[in-house]
């Protein structure tokens, strides 16, 4: 199922989210709510009132000594206001790293449990927009709006106390039309949010399509195609501005609700207040002090509402957090399992029925086999055969439909999987390499190797004399996926790092596949030899590769048409295993008497 397709979560809980994230660090929350409320005295409050002080007792009674000390208050409040506002960057900038590693780390470790299958269904461009970008989003309203929210929250309750200790009419008015204005920008706010997730989805796809341009500039070259790579990736970004202004629409509706409020209630306010003095039920003073807090509420409301609207911002990445979230880890990932010593090395299969997820087709179809420890067993058969799946059984990246699959005896299934995996080496057609140093991807399958057992392995893999031809020798870098390497070396590399994990079970999969016929015997005598107490599964569409196996097993739609000896399996000459033999020696045969 692609991840997109499942059920949405309510959108009207942004805020709850967001919350439920600063759950775990109420105590840094708390304390900077407590920073941020004794700024909000010293930056605004004390100043506010002051002007009430100034105009209806130190100006009539002339006091110049209150003015001086009103004055060094003022000052003291600016410079204390300061240090509480550093303070609160650090509260702020701490927590909201604290909570996005955690959730990048979170999704990331859920990524390496689910099922295999489930990344056949999602883009690798998308799923690291989701474990990269989406989290980044929750940490840019935490960092930057996340104080100025609290404070927004804090500055409106305070100076709503404040109106209510004047009178009790400026507050209630005060209240109400925040509700509204509240309310208002809620609703045009929803508009937003659905603009967002629209531009977010529009981010995913120009990030994956950069990503198969750059990774894929040998094949654009080579093909003559760059052009029509930038034609392509131009589309999409187009597609992404379109989305983003339309976003943009949005949010200027809901900039012109909010900034509206302003002078509004500072209308009104103003309105009330002179009819209150000329009832005489309010001071010049504390009409200006009034006036100075609905200003600043105001202006308060003003940041809250428009943090809220970065909170519905931030909605459609928590939704593509909880989406992924949401997938079932596979069993074999997270169940503990029997953990045993050094692996014998035997295999058995026993009934083995297995289709593809979301497919009924069956790739394999009773499939039996046994392989004794220490056995070398070819596994050979046209494409298509089932033979790369059986190797996908054994890592468990999929679970038998019918039938199961036995290690030393024991079904895989009760076995601990990471010590399973541990027990089994692979070679690949397509080689898996990482951006650092040769010893860096020795070490993958034995992070304690010493440099005398990487060079051995090179040695045995044919690797020795690039190695000494290299300057930096083990640790010169291979480039991005061993670009700087060639096909043969990488998977001669590959070789290398199978023979240093020295697992009980080897499985060659295509593994010489890039490699010339000389090469290729070196090769397998080195294999052959290092691997004497292995049991070796050889898969194969190059025959020449499987003479020397004790048996061989032939693969025909899912199923094992023939079991056998190099010799054996020739004699019938209507059988499968002869006839791409015969086709194999007659396609040698005509490109040697091919003309040059």
């Amino acid at each position: 199922m692609n991840a997109n397709t499942v059920s949405q979560p309510k959108q009207n809980r942004d805020g709850r989210r967001v919350l439920a994230f600063l759950r775990p660090y109420k105590k840094w929350v708390i304390a900077d709510s407590v920073v941020i409320a004794i700024s909000q005295v010293f930056s605004a409050l004390i100043p506010t009132l002051a002007l009430s002080w100034l105009i209806d007792t130190i100006i009539p009674n002339e006091n110049h000594s209150w003015i001086w000390g009103l004055m060094w208050l003022l000052i003291f409040s600016a410079i204390f206001d300061l240090v509480m506002m550093v303070i609160d960057e650090y509260f702020c900038h701490q927590t909201a790293k604290t909570v996005t590693n955690w959730q990048k780390l979170r999704l990331f470790s859920h990524l390496q449990v689910l099922p295999y299958s489930f990344y056949h269904n999602n883009s690798s461009g998308e799923l690291l927009a989701r474990v990269s970008d989406d989290p980044d989003t929750l940490h840019n309203f935490l960092a930057w709006e996340g104080s100025t929210f609290m404070a927004s929250v804090q500055g409106v309750l305070i100076y709503s106390l404040v109106l209510l200790w004047i009178h009790p009419y400026l507050m209630i008015t005060s209240v109400v039309l925040g509700i509204i204005f509240y309310w208002t920008s809620n609703y045009v706010g929803a508009r937003t949010r659905a603009a967002s997730a629209d531009a977010r989805q529009e981010a995913s796809r120009y990030l994956e399509r950069l990503r198969e341009s750059v990774t894929g500039i040998h094949l654009s070259r080579v093909m003559g195609v760059s052009e029509n790579e930038v034609e392509s990736v131009i589309a999409i970004r187009n597609s992404f501005v379109k989305h983003s202004i339309k976003e943009l629409k949005a949010r200027m509706q809901s900039v012109v609700v909010i900034a509206s409020y302003n002078g509004f209630a500072l209308g009104v306010v103003y309105l009330i207040s002179t009819l209150l003095i000329w009832n005489d039920n309010l001071t010049s003073g504390q009409m200006l002090t009034a006036g100075g807090l609905v200003t600043i509420a105001a202006n308060e409301m003003q940041k809250l509402l428009r943090n809220w609207l970065s909170v519905r911002r931030t909605g459609p990445a928590l939704d593509r957090s909880d989406i992924l979230l949401s997938h079932k880890p596979a069993e074999a990932e997270i169940k503990e399992g029997i953990r045993g010593e050094r692996a014998s090395g035997r295999i058995r299969l026993k009934e083995v029925t297995f289709s593809y997820p979301e497919k009924e087709e069956n790739v394999l179809s009773g499939v039996t086999f046994d392989i004794q420890a220490g056995e070398k067993v070819a596994l050979v058969g046209p494409s298509g055969s089932g033979k790369s799946t059986i190797v996908d059984l054994l890592f468990r990246l999929y679970e038998t439909k019918k039938g199961q699959i036995e290690v030393d005896g024991r079904n895989i299934t009760e076995w601990d999987t990471a010590w399973l995996r541990s027990q089994i080496a692979i070679v690949t057609q397509d080689v898996q390499l990482r951006s650092g140093s040769l010893a860096d991807n020795l070490r993958i399958g034995k992070a304690d190797a010493t440099d005398e057992e990487l060079l051995k392995a090179l040695q045995d893999s044919g690797l020795e004399e690039l190695v000494e031809s290299l300057p930096e020798g083990l640790n010169t870098k291979v480039g991005e996926r061993g670009s700087l390497l060639s096909g043969g070396q990488k998977q001669r590399l590959s070789l290398a790092r199978a023979i240093i994990k020295d697992a009980p079970i080897l499985i060659l999969d295509e593994a010489s596949s890039a490699l010339d016929p000389i090469t290729e015997t070196k090769i397998n005598e080195s294999v052959l030899k290092t691997g004497k107490n292995q049991t070796i599964l050889i898969i194969s569409h190059r025959l020449s590769t499987v003479l020397s196996a004790d048996k061989i097993i032939v693969l025909e739609n899912g199923a094992i048409v023939e079991k056998g000896g190099h010799a054996e399996l020739l004699e019938n000459n209507n059988g499968v295993y002869a006839r791409l033999f015969g086709r194999e020696a007659e396609i040698g045969e005509e490109t040697m008497n091919s003309p040059a």
